[in-house]
């Protein structure tokens, strides 16, 4: 005798449904989960063909073909699918039961009715599927030849219970997709972008500054030579009066005893030409030529001296030197007018704006500015705009910026000449298109030349 257990028929279906059950909530991804709905529902449920069909709406929703059975790839636009979902679409609007409906071909509009015979079997049932929480993401389309049972119908329902479910945990932004597919709201969102870009907002750009000297006296060379010696050092707190540098001074010495030899000699002509004059018609007439000699070798010589006073550089008021590397000074030549050093005033300073070209917006005189220092990146130093380069200019880096000076009216202690940071300006209001798209509009004018 076998003792085999047999199961009786619906004992049989009850396993296959919570096999089904089970693959659903184990399945790997979406697409695992859909090939399961349309092609191993037939272990349970038999018939020739299925299609499983996403909604794309919420109220009266409709349905776009995502899988069929025995098929990896799905056509929208052969007749056959396009058909299933005007269907789906006609009897949502009819009724929105969440029970399974059989397709009756005479309930059918005359329109939907001429392709039927040739492109569905007798028999089509389908059914929404929703998720726990209500919301419709899809539906689940089968059809054969005979007709359905209840007890058939009753597990296409809680097998299309089950796939939501299963569907829904793969798509947990699904609420909001399905929102978003609403043509009403697609009109919204339209309406509402189309309003955001004309919202104003202060237009803002960013260079980099540096802590410079306000209104610095500028030290220039004096005169031509060759700087000897340097006694002060960089960021030195100096006073009026000290010597900063000092020039060597073997040629302008000689040329200051040449000077004074040749007015020596001049003056010496002079005299003996004078005295000579009360006997000698021809010594009287060179004494006025004689006297323009000794008044041009006079100048001379006072240029010499006057050069010798320019030997030695002074400061003429208090402050901070500024120059660069000391080493790099000495034994330079130097010509009349070369900047060499700066002497800036304690507690006097203002933030140099180095702003690119491709950055430059429209601002002016006046505009807010927030200082970001690289030594204290976290907080900002409010300053304002008071200078504005008409010129663009070259810097380190073949970079061509606008300079852009800025102050401020807060006392700051800590502030030391020479750092660095980035400078945020703040210039006139513009609608937000303009804001986004002022960049990708310019790059495209320069791209196609108009």
């Amino acid at each position: 005798m076998d003792d085999r257990k047999v199961f009786p028929e619906e004992s049989k279906a009850t396993l296959i449904l919570l096999q089904l059950e089970a693959d659903a909530r184990n399945a790997e991804d979406l697409l695992a989960l859909h090939y399961l709905i349309v092609n191993e529902t037939r272990r349970l449920l038999k018939y020739r063909h299925a299609t499983l069909l996403k909604a794309v709406g919420q109220v009266n929703s409709s349905f776009q073909a995502i899988r069929t059975s025995g098929l990896t790839v799905v056509d929208r636009s052969i007749p056959k699918n396009q058909l299933i979902e005007r269907i789906i679409h006609h009897q949502r609007k009819e009724s929105s039961s969440d029970l399974p409906s059989q397709v009756i071909f005479e309930q059918l509009s005359n329109e939907l009715q001429q392709d039927l015979q040739s492109l569905l079997l007798p028999f089509p049932v389908w059914i929404g599927m929703r998720l726990p929480n209500g919301i419709l993401i899809g539906a689940l389309w089968l059809e054969r030849e005979t007709a359905w049972s209840d007890n058939e119908l009753f597990l296409i329902k809680r097998l299309a219970d089950t796939y939501a479910h299963a569907w829904g945990y793969f798509e947990k932004h699904r609420p909001l997709k399905i929102w978003l597919a609403s043509r009403k709201t697609r009109w919204v969102i339209g309406i509402m972008t189309v309003i955001l870009f004309f919202l104003p907002i202060q237009h803002s750009t960013l260079g980099s500054v540096k802590v410079v000297a306000k209104d610095p006296l500028i030290v220039s060379a004096p005169i031509d030579g060759v700087i000897a010696s340097i006694p002060v050092e960089p960021n030195q707190l100096i006073s009026q009066g000290q010597t900063l540098f000092n020039y060597e001074d073997t040629s302008y010495r000689n040329e200051y005893v040449v000077a004074q030899q040749s007015l020596a000699v001049a003056e010496a002509e002079l005299k003996r030409a004078t005295q000579s004059a009360f006997q000698d018609e021809k010594s009287k007439a060179e004494v006025a030529l004689l006297k323009t000699k000794v008044e041009l070798a006079n100048i001379k010589r006072n240029y010499a001296k006057e050069m010798l006073d320019h030997l030695h550089v002074i400061a003429d008021r208090d402050g901070f030197l500024l120059f660069g590397d000391k080493l790099e000074l000495i034994g330079k030549p130097v010509v009349v007018g070369e900047r060499l050093m700066e002497i800036a005033e304690t507690g006097k300073f203002m933030f140099r704006i180095d702003l690119p070209v491709q950055n430059n917006i429209e601002f002016s005189i006046g505009a807010p500015v927030k200082i970001y220092l690289n030594i204290d990146p976290l907080n900002s130093i409010s300053a304002e705009v008071t200078n504005i380069g008409f010129r663009a200019e070259v810097i380190p880096g073949d970079t061509l910026v606008y300079r852009v000076d800025a102050e401020t009216t807060a006392t700051i202690d800590h502030l030391r000449i020479g750092w660095q940071g980035t400078a945020k300006i703040y210039g006139n209001s513009v609608n937000l298109f303009f804001y986004l798209f002022r960049r990708p509009l310019a790059a495209a004018r320069q791209y196609f030349d108009f």
